[in-house]
């Protein structure tokens, strides 16, 4: 089996899965939700609390004038004012800050809240800034996992865990053979067991030949 694991919303993940064929549960928006990828059903999912959610977004855009982006069961929105009542908040994004200031604004969150997961993205945008994800504690690919090894009847030791990202630390947590790519951030190849090529050198097929054709 192949899947994916990604921080993004499902409804960017989407042209993936056709282009790849594949039939796996997909685990999106970093670990709060799991797809099937064959009728699109969700088969779990873990939400943040909706007031905690619109405090995050206060302090986050509104007081410090960041951008973020929040993911929900009826799409993705960039103001608090733009969700519906009736919406179910999985993710907040903030967008393209520095390490500093993800720093600053993680230290600043914890101290308010407990019950959250917080974690750093390199930015799709701009590889020296970073993006910052706000979930549920349990919303986490390292959450994810072990209950998509559920899902199919596998256990997470039989996974294959492949990541370059901060937010795969997690997922690689969970797999019992941790993969990180060759451009891989120093943080995830730390607790790697095996460091493949780059993205740029067909890292993964890589991995495909060594670990499963071999």
């Amino acid at each position: 089996m192949f899947s994916l694991a990604s921080g993004r919303p499902y409804s960017l993940m989407e042209h993936l899965v056709t282009h790849l064929n594949l039939s796996t549960p997909i685990i999106t928006d970093n670990g709060a939700l799991i797809v099937d990828s064959k009728t699109n059903n969700i088969l779990w999912e873990v939400m943040l609390e909706r007031t905690e959610a619109l405090q995050i977004l206060d302090l986050a855009t509104i007081k410090q004038n960041h951008r973020a982006y929040i993911s929900t069961d009826m799409g993705i929105f960039e103001y608090a004012k733009e969700i519906p009542g009736s919406a179910k908040i999985r993710k907040i994004t903030i967008h393209n800050i520095s390490m500093d200031q993800a720093n600053q604004l993680t230290k600043e969150i914890e101290q308010i809240f407990k019950n959250l997961s917080i974690v750093k993205a390199v930015s799709g945008e701009d590889g020296h800034l970073v993006d910052l994800y706000f979930s549920h504690a349990q919303a986490t690919k390292q959450h994810a996992v072990i209950k998509f090894a559920k899902l199919v009847g596998i256990t997470p030791s039989e996974i294959i865990g492949i990541g370059d990202g901060y937010n795969d630390f997690s997922l690689l947590m969970a797999c019992g053979l941790k993969v990180a790519m060759g451009n891989a951030v120093e943080e995830v190849k730390a607790i790697a067991d095996y460091i493949a090529p780059s993205v740029d050198d067909d890292g993964i097929a890589d991995v495909i030949e060594k670990f499963i054709i071999e």
